[in-house]
Formats: structure tokens, C-alpha cells, sequence
């Protein structure tokens, strides 16, 4: 009976860190979101790590998707945000 226990206590442990172990990407694409507004994500947060001023330095955005792209736009404000109010390295 307690060889049972631990080794359901070990499946449950096995279990709850493979969840912590998801990427936010992979969350976001479970949830149904579409690839412009996961593009869009990515790079709103790769601009926020990065905190540059130009595409040079690694700021990712593209003008014409944020203007015609409504998904693509919230996507990346969202990305931006997120990853600055979290600090944590989502993709």
C-alpha cells in the first residue's frame, strides 16, 4: 500500500511540472488564438526584453501588419506588456 502511494505521489509531481514547463506561446496556441496574433505576441515581447529603439537592435514590430492587422496589433501589445509586468521568458 505505501509503494502505491509514493509512486502515485511521483506521478503527480511528474505531472505538475511538465505543466510548469509550457511555454506562454504554447498556452496561447492552445487556446485558440490565431498565428497573426501569436506573431504579433512574439514580437511585442521580444521588443520589451530587449528595450531598443530600432529593428536593429531587436525591436520587432512591423508597421504596415500593425495598421491592417487588428489581431497582429493586439498580439503585440499584449506580448509587450505581458512581458514587461512579468519579467519571465515566455517563448
Amino acid at each position: 500500500m505505501k509503494r502505491r502511494h509514493v509512486f502515485l505521489l511521483w506521478v503527480s509531481l511528474s505531472l505538475i511540472l511538465s505543466a510548469c514547463g509550457q511555454t506562454r506561446h504554447a498556452q496561447l496556441t492552445e487556446l485558440g488564438f490565431t498565428r497573426n496574433y501569436l506573431e504579433g505576441y512574439q514580437d511585442g515581447c521580444d521588443s520589451r526584453k530587449v528595450q531598443a529603439t530600432t529593428f536593429y537592435d531587436g525591436f520587432r514590430q512591423d508597421p504596415e501588419r500593425m495598421k491592417k492587422e487588428n489581431k497582429y496589433a493586439n498580439g503585440w501589445n499584449d506580448g509587450y506588456e505581458q512581458c514587461y509586468a512579468s519579467n519571465v521568458d515566455y517563448h
